[in-house]
């Protein structure tokens, strides 16, 4: 059976060609090589190939934000431990003010880092609240350690008390401190906690 030619419909240029993106059949589509994406399978999106130099480099950043926080920790203790003896006398009364402001110094330091810091922090350059927290308290009660044991100049040798006295000023400091920081280490855990329980259950 013959066709007759002047019968048969032209070919248009835009049929002939193939739209980028489209396979014919009998053909596969390999992807897109030249973005780095995995091609898509049934229907879903693309996937890009992890980052692992970003990951590390959030991992050093929040390994110094923690030993920031640690060494914001010593630091308030060590003013604290030398400033907590500090009276005032009002009304013929001497005000324990070096106490109360020592306390502050700690109460300030754990309720900023707990407002800086996010609940639960993952594969981010931000430490979480907990851990910050926890380091922060680690070492308020290092530099209380030091002083009370080992003293200045730092060596192995047991020295006694020798900042902090075996008086009330220095037994309050020492025990209140240990309180506020095992309270807002606690606080940090059960909001840490509470964040991980939400997202639980919204997954």
């Amino acid at each position: 059976m013959t066709t007759d030619p002047a019968k048969a419909k032209p070919m248009t240029a835009s049929a002939a060609k193939t739209s980028p993106g489209k396979t014919s059949p009998g053909e596969t589509n390999t992807g897109d090589t030249s973005t780095g994406k995995t091609p898509a399978r049934d229907g879903a999106p693309p996937q890009t190939a992890p980052t692992t130099a970003g990951d590390a480099a959030s991992g050093v950043i929040r390994w110094i934000l923690l030993l920031v926080a640690a060494g914001l920790g010593v630091i308030v203790g060590a003013i604290g431990s030398f400033a907590h003896r500090a009276t005032a006398t009002a009304f013929g009364v001497a005000w324990p003010t070096g106490l109360f402001f020592s306390f502050c110094g700690l109460v300030g330091l754990m309720l900023a880092l707990g407002e800086l810091l996010p609940n639960a922090a993952s594969r981010s350059w931000r430490p979480s609240r907990l851990s910050g927290v926890a380091c922060a308290a680690a070492g308020w009660l290092l530099a209380l350690l030091w002083v009370t044991y080992l003293g200045p100049p730092p060596s192995a040798a047991r020295k006694g008390d020798v900042i902090l006295a075996n008086d009330w000023r220095s037994l309050a400091y020492l025990f209140g401190g240990m309180l506020l920081a095992t309270v807002a280490v606690y606080r940090a855990w059960v909001a840490n906690l509470a964040e991980k329980l939400a997202a639980h259950s919204k997954g």
